[in-house]
């Protein structure tokens, strides 16, 4: 009798404390995953519950693309087929040949042409032509992407208002060429902050590799992508240092946490404020925060002492965990009292969609009332935002000393630079926990007259 497979973990597969999803590939769907014998995909998280969660969506999903290839509803459709088909005689005949071997090559196309189906038929000319949109092939980009959902609408937008741009201008997929990028990086992108314009290019040149890729647009090893290197180096560029966000400062942080509101008190500012708390004393980042559970606090090793153990991030180096201030000690026993390990240590998020985002604008109306604000000609977003308590514990861990690989593994920074590669990322162990510890207890709150003060509860 064969042996029966774990249900729980099916699929599932554990690789340097991060779990992966794993799944054989039927014989007949292999041609849609480059002949490949298995489809795997990182699921982010060390969580086992997490995984099984994210496991059975993509498991959904991919099943479904399963059905779809079977019956032919899926990019490899004969409809596709026949535009990608298209495309590739469009690039065969932009490439250097005699009048006679041209002639033929089209001879041979229109051929092809003919014998396709009234829909086929119209996909192929479409694409032989080059009169493809910018953003049709953009939903099929995203979803082999498979980004974060914030991250999928951001990009989402951006290309969409390049695609835009170029519909106002008459132009196709095939005409997006070096400089027809350029004047849109011109006249678009560079009248931008450094940072957003970066932002909105890089999502731009991310989408052309997937073009390329895929033969929607010419190989670029003749010519190179047409969006890199667009934007003017920064070399011998005047800076000025208070363009960038920046850390609170302490008397900020004052305001913040013991200052008077400009306005009417919200029911929400006593969270608010222990959020805040929080976030000033872990470096952890807001989502990390709202979405802490009763169960991640555990017994760290090697001296951490009590830590977040954070099993779910959107990368790698954020799975990692963080030792707990001493001051935050009161603040979460309150918090988890009568709490079961799965409940949420801030249940006041528990029933929210995005928590992250909800919290992100109770801080902003919090802050601003609070007269913490630093808005500059041209810029979208204030200077300090939450964010900046995590430059502000970064800042505290700075001056106490602490070296940078240790800070990193504390606020869950990919940390390669300055130091040996290989000997550090591969052959470490990382920093002990009584190293991790010091770097958090190096962060002390200022006091309403200037000393270090313990943050009351609220809960």
């Amino acid at each position: 009798m064969a042996k029966k497979r774990n249900g729980a973990r099916k699929y599932l597969d554990l690789k340097r404390r991060v779990w992966w999803f794993k799944m054989d590939l039927p014989k007949d769907v292999r041609h849609r995953f480059d002949g490949k014998t298995a489809y795997l995909e990182s699921l982010q998280t060390s969580d086992l519950r997490v995984a099984m969660e994210r496991r059975d969506v993509i498991e959904r999903d991919i099943k479904g693309l399963f059905a779809d290839i079977r019956a032919g509803k899926d990019e490899a459709s004969p409809e596709r087929m026949a535009e990608e088909r298209g495309a590739a005689w469009r690039e065969a005949l932009a490439l250097p040949m005699s009048d006679d071997e041209r002639w033929l090559a089209v001879s041979v196309a229109e051929d092809e042409a003919e014998r396709l189906r009234p829909k086929e038929r119209e996909r192929f000319d479409r694409a032989f032509a080059g009169k493809v949109p910018v953003n049709e092939p953009l939903e099929d980009y995203l979803r082999a992407a498979k980004l974060a959902p914030k991250t999928t609408n951001e990009r989402r937008g951006l290309v969409n208002r390049f695609a835009a741009w170029c519909e106002g201008e008459g132009l196709t997929l095939s005409d997006i060429d070096r400089k027809t990028a350029g004047r849109y990086v011109s006249g678009t992108i560079d009248p931008m902050h450094r940072r957003t314009g970066k932002k909105h290019l890089g999502a731009i040149k991310g989408y052309w590799e997937y073009l390329e890729r895929r033969g929607h647009v010419p190989s670029f090893e003749q010519n190179g992508n047409p969006w890199s290197d667009q934007l003017q180096p920064e070399r011998g560029r005047k800076g000025k240092a208070e363009d960038d966000e920046r850390p609170f400062t302490d008397s900020e942080v004052k305001a913040l946490l013991y200052g008077p509101t400009q306005d009417e008190p919200s029911q929400f500012d006593p969270l608010t404020r222990e959020v805040t708390v929080f976030g000033l004393l872990s470096g952890m980042r807001e989502t990390e925060i709202v979405t802490l559970r009763v169960g991640d606090l555990i017994d760290g090793a090697d001296g951490a002492g009590r830590v977040f153990d954070l099993k779910d991030s959107k990368t790698q180096a954020g799975i990692r965990q963080v030792p707990v201030h001493p001051d935050l000690t009161e603040l979460i026993g309150k918090r988890t009292a009568d709490k079961k390990p799965g409940e949420w240590l801030f249940h006041e998020f528990a029933d929210q969609g995005n928590p992250g985002d909800t919290f992100g604008k109770r801080f902003k109306r919090y802050r601003e009332a609070r007269g913490v604000d630093d808005k500059r000609d041209g810029r979208r977003r204030s200077l300090v935002n939450f964010h900046s308590t995590r430059k502000w514990f970064v800042t505290q861990s700075d001056r106490a000393g602490i070296a940078e690989n240790i800070v990193a593994a504390v606020v869950g920074h990919a940390h390669e630079d300055n130091k040996p590669k290989i000997t550090f990322s591969v052959y470490s162990g990382g920093p002990s926990g009584k190293q991790k510890r010091a770097c958090v207890e190096a962060a002390k709150l200022p006091g309403s007259s200037g000393e270090p003060q313990t943050p009351e509860c609220s809960a």
